[in-house]
């Protein structure tokens, strides 16, 4: 059986070893921050339409499990129509595709060659610490992880 110190003891090291831990992982603080909205010109290289595919059939099923044997299944399918652009700008070449109405405008308002004005935004990821001890976290590394496109406009 344990002593009453002797539990009273563990307790408190957990405790203190909680504490440390905390104090020590509290120092740095990281955030996901996002850009004001940037511009940048654009083409459009392509626009991609597939068409939605949904029906029903029957088909022939294999076992692969090396017990031999052949079954029928009934195979679903339900693939909703989806647009697409591709653009070219100063990053590369990148493609906005989905299936909702967002896209559906995106994909109907631009043509193939045609300069655009593109808005996006940046997102970072953003590690902070107080390096000089005043009291106040400093940006210590900052990390591009993604770009987060919100429009293209056709340029007159």
């Amino acid at each position: 059986k344990m002593t009453i110190l002797e539990s009273l003891s563990r307790k408190s090291l957990r405790y203190i070893a909680t504490i440390g831990i905390s104090l020590f992982t509290a120092c740095k603080e990281v955030k996901t921050e996002i850009s004001d909205v940037l511009h940048e010109d654009g083409k459009v290289v392509d626009l991609v339409y597939s068409p939605s595919n949904h029906g029903t059939g029957i088909g022939p099923t294999v076992d692969l499990t090396g017990d031999g044997g052949m079954g029928i299944a009934v195979t679903s399918v339900d693939i909703p129509e989806k647009y697409a652009v591709v653009f070219r700008c100063q990053h590369g070449k990148f493609i906005i595709e989905g299936t909702d109405e967002k896209y559906k405008n995106l994909w109907s308002r631009l043509e193939e060659n045609q300069e655009v004005d593109i808005t996006y935004r940046e997102r970072y990821k953003i590690t902070y610490d107080d390096i000089d001890n005043d009291g106040k976290k400093e940006p210590i590394e900052k990390r591009l992880i993604k770009y987060d496109f919100l429009d293209a406009q056709p340029k007159n």
